[in-house]
């Protein structure tokens, strides 16, 4: 007898998605973005969308979000999305405190509830010696730690980050990829980050999605070996870790560039 395999539920869902503007350099063109793009991510995935600047993952990740949208194709996510973005993430006229609990007073979450729920993700993030610093005395590492934090007390199922540690130094940047680790494997939400970099693709995703420059295609994926939970210095250490950074800096070296649609 023959066990049925149970259906796989996915996070997020893209079906042939195509997204093009007019081009505001030529007129009666149309300049393409996105060309025939399909993924799924499994819920509690994650998946790294690596691509050249300009390659258009950002505008597939504002589609996802409900933030844009497309010219052609389906997109469906199992619950409601929740966003990180690269910068102005945050309100800066409120505290730390403040931004974090801002998207439970929209939920109407009680107040006793709200701030225990604020306190704990303080803690998560380490930030409770900061809950009542503004965002303009705070570094911008710690500004990502508030919007990291207040997304997840967006509590959407599916956490969608746009390359939120890409204006940071490699020291912050590292120290939050390693917290974003720690955090993920406790509330196992589908993620869906957005990243130019190679390093930081293998050090996160489950799987490495690599797109080609502008219109942008998905050319390959990769699957990343390493377990969980990771560390990332000894994970730089590890003889795959260099053979995946060839391939995934090969597939950007040679990503093909395709035709705008008229």
């Amino acid at each position: 007898m023959v066990e049925s395999k149970q259906p796989v539920s996915h996070g997020v869902s893209v079906r042939n998605l195509w997204m093009a503007y007019a081009d505001a350099e030529e007129r009666g063109k149309t300049r393409v973005i996105l060309e025939d793009v399909s993924l799924d991510i499994a819920e509690r995935e994650f998946v790294c969308v690596l691509g050249p600047s300009g390659c258009g993952k950002s505008t597939l990740l504002r589609i996802v979000a409900g933030l844009e949208k497309q010219s052609l194709g389906t997109v469906e996510t199992s619950s409601r999305p929740s966003v990180v973005f690269q910068e102005h993430g945050v309100f800066p006229w409120l505290t730390a405190a403040e931004n974090i609990a801002y998207p439970l007073r929209l939920r109407g979450m009680p107040k006793a509830e709200r701030t225990d729920r604020v306190n704990e993700l303080l803690g998560m993030m380490g930030l409770k010696d900061f809950a009542s610093y503004y965002p303009g005395q705070i570094s911008g590492g710690m500004r990502q730690r508030v919007s990291v934090a207040r997304a997840l007390a967006d509590d959407g199922g599916v956490l969608l980050m746009d390359e939120p540690f890409g204006a940071l130094d490699e020291q912050t940047r590292v120290s939050l990829q390693q917290e974003l680790l720690r955090i993920w494997e406790q509330t196992s939400k589908a993620v869906m980050f957005i990243t130019h970099s190679v390093d930081e693709a293998l050090t996160l995703a489950d799987r490495v999605l690599v797109m080609s420059t502008r219109p942008g295609r998905i050319i390959e994926e990769i699957k990343i070996p390493f377990g969980r939970p990771r560390d990332i210095l000894a994970l730089r250490r590890d003889p795959v870790y260099g053979e995946i950074t060839s391939r995934l800096w090969e597939l950007l070296g040679k990503h093909p560039q395709g035709k705008s649609a008229s």
